[in-house]
């Protein structure tokens, strides 16, 4: 089972192969490119957005064309924001050979990664549990599963002291969970007590201002527990991200 910082690495090193003209020699030849996801994508269905743009424009297709048509569905899933690191892969070698980039390399792809694609939290987090076998692998579960939906107290943890690696943190406000959109977080690792710099590594996709690259590992600080009882429906800690306040629950699959 991967550690949730080494599942964040694979959408930091996706390969795309690739075919190219070489005109001084006159022939094609192979490259390829290792590109990352840098950018937060959160899908948007109304008509003339930006979002419903970019994921027209990435998964669109030929019903003709055997190869995509065995690929739609993993490419719409990373042109949602949802998708696994080889969803990305998928879409970017579709991208190449529909010609919809030209002159394909390290450069170009990566500039057409960072324009039309990227991830949102939950498509992070539910893709981790999937890779770690805790959730099932199908397009419903990966495109369907909302941030808010992980808030589950029966699957609380209560005690700081048990708090681990692979744990989801849930966006809370007033002892309710945050909706439309919510936040879903992976701790990476827990260090009980103060520390210098935070206690607890988190790694999460996020549109806050304070995170770049969109998809990353930081440290959060935990300043207050909460503990369940009467209007707490189950632990919640206050901690500092990005030098802001929040408060989450800690929910584990």
């Amino acid at each position: 089972m991967p550690r949730p910082i080494e599942f964040m690495n694979r959408y930091r090193n996706i390969v795309v192969n690739f075919e190219f003209d070489d005109a001084a020699a006159r022939v094609c030849r192979t490259g390829s490119a290792t590109v990352r996801l840098n950018k937060y994508f959160m899908m948007n269905w109304m008509p003339g957005t930006t979002e419903m743009t970019h994921f027209s424009a990435v998964s669109a297709g030929s019903a003709k064309d055997r190869w995509f048509q065995q690929n739609r569905q993993r490419i719409q899933t990373a042109a949602m924001g949802k998708g696994a690191p080889e969803d990305y892969g998928l879409a970017l070698q579709w991208a190449v050979e529909s010609q919809k980039i030209k002159n394909p390399s390290q450069a170009t792809i990566q500039a057409y990664f960072d324009q039309n694609l990227g991830i949102d939290c939950s498509g992070f987090a539910t893709n981790y549990l999937v890779a770690c076998g805790k959730l099932t692998n199908s397009v419903s579960t990966l495109q369907n599963t909302g941030a808010e939906s992980y808030f589950q107290p029966a699957k609380a943890v209560n005690d700081p002291s048990r708090v681990q690696s692979g744990d989801l943190l849930v966006l809370m406000r007033n002892n309710v969970v945050v909706r439309g959109p919510g936040h879903v977080m992976v701790v990476d690792s827990y260090f009980p007590g103060s520390t210098p710099g935070g206690n607890m590594r988190v790694v999460e996709a996020t549109a806050a201002g304070g995170a770049n690259p969109k998809l990353l590992d930081s440290m959060y600080s935990i300043e207050k527990i909460n503990d369940k009882g009467g209007a707490v429906p189950c632990m919640i800690l206050d901690v500092k991200r990005f030098n802001m306040p929040a408060s989450v629950a800690v929910i584990r699959f």
